[in-house]
């Protein structure tokens, strides 16, 4: 009611007209964007039952998310590429700033898949994370993009000593 009412004030028929028309389209297109994505697909399992039973077995050996080495369940760091790769790894305070230092060192190494979505989520990141060394980061990650290094493999791994080679 506040609003039809500011809208009046001074306000030719017209003009009100066209703001409330303007409001239902928002609004009506806010609802279509809301029921499309409740009614989107849902995410397809990547394998079948087999695969998704052997991964619940308790043998299961758990992969690193960066170089896929298999590593042990009580592990806290991959031995391959030295990621942080604990089960709470994210939850417990002191391993989260290793998780979080991994990331930023991955923006600032030139080493990740360049799109505006990923430089723009590393800028987010560590302005969330470190406000006050974050400008000096950014000139890294910037100067990282504009001169990239060569593809370098993680220490202790090469294509030839068996370890997944990177795409």
């Amino acid at each position: 009611m506040i609003l039809f009412g500011q809208l009046s004030h001074g306000n030719s028929d017209q003009e009100l007209l066209v703001g409330i028309l303007m409001v239902a389209a928002l609004v009506g297109c806010c609802w279509v964007l809301v029921q499309w994505v409740r009614r989107g697909p849902t995410r397809p399992d990547p394998w079948d039952a087999s695969i998704a039973s052997e991964i619940e077995r308790n043998e299961s050996a758990p992969l690193c998310h960066r170089c896929l080495t298999a590593h042990d369940s009580a592990a806290d760091f991959c031995p391959v590429c030295g990621v942080t790769v604990g089960q709470y790894t994210n939850l417990l305070p002191y391993p989260y700033l290793f998780s979080v230092g991994h990331t930023l060192r991955i923006g600032t190494s030139g080493e990740y898949k360049r799109s505006p979505l990923t430089v723009c989520g590393f800028f987010l990141i560590s302005l969330a994370e470190y406000t006050l060394f974050a400008p000096l980061y950014w000139v890294l990650l910037l100067w990282r993009l504009g001169n990239p290094r060569e593809h370098t493999e993680p220490q202790g791994q090469s294509p030839s000593s068996g370890g997944a080679a990177k795409i």
